[in-house]
């Protein structure tokens, strides 16, 4: 049952951006009776989270990143702080990078990210600086999780 619900899972989330694919590890104990068959019984006991390099696609907003190799954006949400590989984000009523559900994202020193409404053009260095126009403006930080699977 579990196995299924991770399948149906994956493939219901198979568009959303940033999601990683899970697994579900099985374990099996064995007993052997005396006479007649073996009695078996199969749980699951952990997961596994896909983190490999998921394909990039171009999308035109000025205001989408995309990570090559390793690292998450860090972003604030109500629950406290979270990692996501999902790039999108627009800029809020002050300023700040949000994502689409509102949550502003972190730089490198955890702070939020504001881009200037006047400020030029904006662009995205491979080193993860923000500039607008020439200005360079934030460092967005790639954040590594403390434990995979969480």
């Amino acid at each position: 049952m579990r196995e299924m619900q991770v399948v149906a899972n994956n493939i219901a989330n198979l568009s959303t951006s940033g999601f990683r694919r899970e697994g579900t590890v099985f374990a099996e104990h064995v007993y052997r009776m005396d006479q007649g068959p073996s009695l078996s019984m199969p749980h699951a006991t952990g997961r596994v989270v896909d983190l490999s390099q998921a394909g990039l696609t171009m999308t035109g907003g000025p205001f989408d990143f995309a990570i090559q190799g390793d690292g998450f954006f860090l972003i604030e949400t109500p629950q406290g702080n979270r990692l996501t590989r999902a790039g999108s984000f627009t800029p809020n009523e002050a300023g700040e990078l949000v994502t689409p559900d509102g949550h502003r994202l972190l730089d490198a020193g955890g702070a939020p990210v504001f881009v200037p409404p006047d400020g030029g053009p904006v662009s995205m260095a491979e080193d993860g600086t923000i500039s607008a126009g020439d200005t360079p403006i934030a460092q967005i930080g790639l954040w590594q999780p403390a434990d995979p699977l969480t």
